[in-house]
């Protein structure tokens, strides 16, 4: 199959935010510590998020309908004592639960990609949960590699 993606607009915002609470949903079933029950993504923050340039969006649409997102955030870490580079941050990678396994989530990891390779950024980063079995491996099967571990130690 093929996606079209595409930059997101203001009248995804509903698609977006359906796949979003889906996604969300799986986090506070693996993570009820961490994450909130499913809510709807905020409004006006996704309206901000457009159009800043180093917040992009892409949505993948068939048919029309929106299946899935990828939302990123560019950064340039300001630390003297690290080397100076730009990077994109992959804050959210969903795709509806109708749709996963399809080819839509690489489709959408593609056009990250590119939108790096056109920004002349240093490397694309994200995080996975360990309890995210099936994320892990798709991310390693697209080249993605373990960069660091976050670890906890929960007080009682």
């Amino acid at each position: 199959m093929s996606w079209k993606i595409r930059p997101a607009k203001a009248e995804d915002y509903h698609a977006v935010a359906r796949v979003q609470q889906q996604v969300a949903q799986l986090h506070h079933n693996w993570r009820p510590d961490v994450y909130c029950p499913a809510k709807q993504y905020d409004k006006t923050r996704y309206e901000e998020l457009l159009v800043n340039p180093d917040t992009p969006i892409f949505v993948a649409e068939q048919d029309g309908q929106v299946q899935g997102y990828a939302m990123l955030r560019v950064i340039t870490p300001q630390n003297p004592v690290m080397v100076q580079r730009s990077y994109a941050h992959v804050e959210d990678l969903c795709v509806d639960e109708t749709c996963r396994k399809q080819g839509v989530g690489e489709a959408l990891m593609r056009a990250v990609e590119d939108f790096a390779r056109q920004r002349k950024l240093d490397a694309i980063e994200l995080g996975v949960w360990e309890c995210n079995k099936a994320a892990r491996k798709f991310y390693e099967r697209l080249g993605y590699t373990t960069q660091r571990r976050g670890l906890e130690i929960k007080i009682s």
